[in-house]
């Protein structure tokens, strides 16, 4: 009798733990807010290579040295003092000749192609086309890998997040009027996406004739955007 009274005494306690635990826990809905805000971006990064060939590794590397440098001092001179300058890479190929069908021999080294390439960060919009008109004139004959963003990433980032999160609280209002309960508080809130602006990408092209007219770059708006899910508490 005492073991049945024991066993009994247990069920009910485990019975009423788990209505206490039902009656702890919180009654939630979960929603998702979206924020944008569109600006124009500023800021503008570009690469630009000279790239030399010449029979014997040493005349393209002399060549491409004094090119190259040409092209550094250029783009420095046409930042007027905004922006950096680096070197984003550096090789030297050999070139062979073509084996035709039936030869029994190994390509032949004919000469060899020397590629330095530098990158220019933060350039203001308004001077990319000063900046490749400086280069290509200097001896710059590979440009490419054009993004823009902008210089108040953060404030945006902000403003994006403050439009997700009033998105969200008038989700949540909705859902919470068309169950017939009300929304207690948050619980939690998850930035489930941060934006990414990208500018129109540019691909890398070559160009032996000196360029004439200014190059033309202008920057269109850009959108900037936020998700944001929210858990709010029901009763």
């Amino acid at each position: 009798m005492r073991s049945l009274l024991v066993v009994a005494a247990l069920v009910v306690a485990a019975v009423s733990g788990a209505q206490e635990k039902a009656a702890d826990a919180k009654r939630t809905i979960t929603v998702t807010g979206q924020g944008e805000v569109k600006a124009v971006p500023d800021r503008a990064a570009l690469s630009f290579a000279v790239e030399t060939t010449a029979d014997r590794a040493s005349a393209a590397v002399a060549e491409n040295a004094k090119r190259s440098a040409a092209v550094a001092e250029a783009l420095k001179s046409a930042l007027g003092g905004d922006g950096s300058v680096g070197t984003s890479g550096y090789a030297i190929e050999p070139r062979y000749d073509v084996v035709r069908p039936g030869e029994a021999r190994e390509p032949r080294i004919t000469g060899y192609v020397v590629r330095n390439e530098v990158r220019v960060e933060g350039a203001k919009v308004d001077r990319v086309g000063t900046l490749i008109d400086a280069a290509s004139g200097a001896g710059a004959n590979r440009i490419g890998g054009l993004a823009l963003s902008f210089s108040n990433q953060a404030d945006l980032l902000r403003a994006a997040l403050e439009k997700a999160g009033a998105d969200a609280h008038a989700e949540a209002e909705s859902v919470a009027r068309g169950l017939g309960v009300r929304t207690k508080g948050v619980v939690s809130a998850t930035v489930a996406s941060r934006p990414m602006p990208i500018g129109p990408g540019v691909q890398t092209f070559a160009f032996e004739m000196p360029r004439v007219a200014a190059t033309p770059v202008e920057a269109g708006p850009e959108t900037v955007s936020a998700t944001l899910q929210v858990v709010y508490e029901i009763e």
